[in-house]
């Protein structure tokens, strides 16, 4: 790979450059201060980014990592994935410790006690990349004192009790620091769910039916994050960061066809029981290293290794009654990953800092799905054979960070990305591989001398690279539907693209932000992008080897050109700095309030509806804490709300999606410093959720299916010490 080499020449200049200003030292007078908080870092900082540290983590007993971020401005939740800018689906990249979070991850079952800090970047950046922006979970470091902590919590969502509990403990002796939480946790939760459907056999016939299923969701699991720092000297540090988690589920579904008119169903009714279990082991080493005149040099390595293995059984009735032998399917899939990377920090002066770095990574998955009907196994195009599929990804960025004027500050970059990947089948192997070059510029101005009403703006590239099962040219069965029977565009199989290229997209971001007393920020800022190469999911009928009849397929495509356009609002302060006549210094009130709009386009759909994928016209959110000054309580809400809207996917798919209203509240109790109660309520409105999918075939006719899902309520109970 080309960028190996100037990998290589990186390293070979950082510690040149470190040799020689150990060796000749300038004269300095370093004056130490207290260390910037998290809303001074927003401020400073030239690129516009949110960092919630240790003391917000901590402020109001979160249980979950989601419970934290739900409450940040720009940041949605839906189905437990963040979005930034209302995309997700890796438009919002999702980092561990700088790194890509690995397959099958979970922010959910990630406890804030296990977290030093989360990073939120809005855009892309030489370093990281991102077209919606970054969100990077930094785990816990060793701390300053001997700290001991544990946590318990109790909850009810649906179906049975839920519950957890972390055990932290850190030190230092002489120059080795450690940190090293371990969490257990438990999770129980279940939907009920009512699918009305209408779809045409291919024999021209019209069938209405309709699907109520019940299904449930338990498991438990286990999370260890261990670090250790090693102070090699007064400026050199050796840490290794370790990860481990392992859970195991049991899920349960149960569906019940009725027939509504038109030919008789294959199945009146099925009864699916799974099992799986997931194991993650990760390892970083980093080596960091910092000379007197400024100069940074860090070196890191990570290892990762995840597992999971699936196993399901499925017993179904006929249309008339009649028991349906038995389908019993196995899944393992087998993800590794090996990644290195290096950054030089270089002050140049008197005003730049030249950063230069490199990552190599390398992933690699191996799956195979196995099928047995009536325990004779069946191997066919998708089953009983192997896949793999290898990515090589190499990055190399250099930036520039200086102060062009008074109150200007800059940064410009560069990154390219060499992408090259390797699919494996029983079709044989494909190949393909992708060079990208992207420039970013991003300037911060203070409009006053106190700095803290700033301009922003950021020009940048940047590219979405595919997920590694996205690549995979194998088939995914609907189950709904015996594979020797023909589906419906309804009931679509699923299947990957090997010929995926990446999208790239191009940015634009202006925002005005004015910073208030006791880290208080108002601010309003516009983006658009433009994505090429943009991919969705196109449904057409195929010829698959699995079945011996055409069925209908879904899987991904590059179809174009797509555009987005947001407007973002925040505001979140002191209640008495904001609405002084409405409340005093000593309510201790916080407010916080969001609006975002947004607008997208794809240009080779003609409809008013052709918007990108899961991004709503507009989104809002209003919360706030009450925490007075020596108050034994504290209490605080939030309520998210998103409005219904439909999205044309393709020229004759469209889907349309219910509006969203969650409110979440808590109270917490503060026996003394040490000990605190919180007992909290998710998604207390208890909507269902409502959506619904439209397939239209060449003479007009429309095959429509409307579900109705249920969205339990949540209650919760936790209790921290520190001792």
């Amino acid at each position: 790979m080309k960028l190996r080499g100037a990998a290589l020449a990186g390293l070979w200049l950082a510690t040149s450059v470190a040799v020689a200003q150990d060796a000749a030292p300038p004269q300095r007078i370093v004056v130490e201060g207290k260390t910037a908080d998290e809303a001074d870092q927003r401020r400073l900082s030239t690129i516009a980014m949110t960092v919630v540290g240790r003391d917000e983590l901590d402020a109001f007993g979160d249980t979950s990592v989601l419970d934290v971020l739900q409450r940040l401005p720009g940041l949605s939740i839906e189905d437990g994935v963040p979005k930034l800018r209302g995309l997700g689906a890796g438009y919002t990249q999702v980092l561990i410790n700088g790194e890509p979070a690995p397959p099958g991850f979970s922010l959910d079952n990630l406890a804030p006690a296990d977290i030093e800090r989360i990073e939120i970047v809005k855009g892309p950046t030489a370093e990281y990349g991102g077209v919606a922006g970054v969100i990077n979970i930094v785990l816990r470091v060793p701390p300053k004192l001997t700290q001991r902590e544990w946590r318990v919590n109790l909850g009810y969502r649906a179906v049975a009790p839920q519950g957890g509990t972390t055990l932290g403990y850190g030190d230092r002796v002489g120059a080795l620091g450690f940190y090293l939480p371990i969490t257990l946790y438990t999770w129980a939760n279940g939907a009920e769910s009512r699918v009305q459907r209408l779809s045409r056999l291919p024999d021209g016939e019209v069938r209405a039916d309709v699907l109520n299923a019940e299904d449930e969701w338990r498991g438990r699991g286990l999370n260890l994050g261990p670090r250790v720092d090693w102070k090699l000297g007064e400026r050199e540090t050796l840490s290794w960061q370790g990860m481990a988690q392992a859970n195991e589920s049991h899920n349960h579904s149960e569906r019940l066809f009725t027939l509504i008119s038109g030919p008789a169903l294959t199945r009146s009714a099925d009864q699916t029981e799974s099992r799986g279990r997931w194991q993650l082991l990760r390892a970083q080493l980093q080596w960091v290293r910092r000379s007197e005149a400024g100069t940074r040099i860090e070196l890191k390595a990570a290892a990762q290794g995840s597992q999971s293995r699936s196993a399901a059984t499925t017993s179904a009735l006929d249309g008339a009654g009649a028991a349906i032998p038995l389908r019993d399917t196995l899944s393992n899939q087998r993800d590794r990953s090996l990644t290195q990377g290096g950054r030089l920090r270089l002050p140049l002066p008197p005003t730049h800092t030249l950063t230069l770095g490199w990552d190599i990574e390398q992933r690699e998955r191996r799956e195979l799905r196995r099928g047995f009907d009536a325990g004779v196994e069946q191997v066919t195009g998708s089953q009983g054979v192997p896949f793999h599929a290898r990515l090589n990804r190499g990055v190399f960025f250099a930036q520039d960070e200086w102060e062009p004027a008074p109150r200007w500050s800059a940064l410009a970059g560069l990154r390219a990305e060499s992408l090259g990947w390797r699919t494996a089948g029983p079709g044989g192997a494909v190949d393909n591989d992708t060079l990208s070059w992207s420039p970013n510029l991003q300037l911060r101005h203070a409009l006053n001398e106190a700095g803290r009403d700033l301009l922003r703006l950021s020009m940048a590239r940047s590219v979405r690279v595919p997920d590694i099962g996205s690549l995979l040219p194998r088939y995914a069965l609907n189950g709904t539907y015996d594979k020797d029977t023909p589906n419906t565009p309804l009931a679509a199989d699923s299947a990957g693209n090997p010929k995926l290229e990446p999208e790239r997209s191009t940015g634009f971001d202006l925002a005005l932000e004015k910073h208030l007393a006791n880290g208080g920020v108002a601010s309003a800022g516009v983006f658009h992008r433009r994505i090429d190469n943009l991919v969705r999911r196109r449904t057409a009928l195929e010829t698959v080897p699995e079945a011996s009849v055409p069925r209908w397929v879904s899987r991904p495509v590059n179809i174009g050109r797509a555009h987005s356009t947001g407007l973002e609002l925040e505001l979140k302060g002191r209640a008495d700095v904001l609405a002084p006549s409405w409340f005093s210094a000593k309510s201790g009130v916080q407010l916080r309030a969001a609006l975002s709009v947004y607008r997208s386009r794809v240009e080779q759909l003609d409809d008013p509806d052709a918007r990108l994928d899961g991004q709503p016209p507009w989104g809002a959110t209003i919360g706030f804490d009450h925490a007075p000054a020596g108050g034994v309580f504290s209490f605080g809400g939030n309520l998210g709300l998103s409005p219904a809207f439909s999205t044309q996917q393709t020229d004759r798919q469209r889907i349309r999606r219910g509006h969203q209203q969650r409110l979440d509240a808590y109270l917490l109790w503060r026996f003394d410093r040490q000990l605190h109660l919180r007992i909290a309520g998710n998604n207390l409105l208890g909507a269902d959720a409502l959506s619904s999918s439209v397939v239209q075939d060449v003479d007009g006719f429309a095959a429509a299916s409307d579900t109705q899902r249920s969205t339990p309520r949540q209650i919760n109970a936790s209790l921290t010490m520190r001792f």
